[in-house]
């Protein structure tokens, strides 16, 4: 099966997924060390795109 390419929104989805999930208190801790690992996969991947079009703004300024 192929992977889904990761866009800003679907990393965005996943991580308010994750989110909500914790917030319900519903996660053991064995599941809650693969969620916070996603988690800082996830955000990386949203930190590095801001970064990305950031740096495209400024240099079009």
């Amino acid at each position: 099966m192929a992977k889904k390419k990761m866009t800003f929104e679907s990393a965005m989805e996943e991580l308010q997924a994750i989110y909500d999930e914790l917030e319900q208190g519903a996660v053991g801790l064995d599941e809650l060390e693969k969620k916070m690992k996603r988690v800082k996969v996830l955000s990386d991947y949203c930190s590095r795109k801001l970064r990305d079009i950031e740096t495209v703004l400024d240099g079009e300024a």
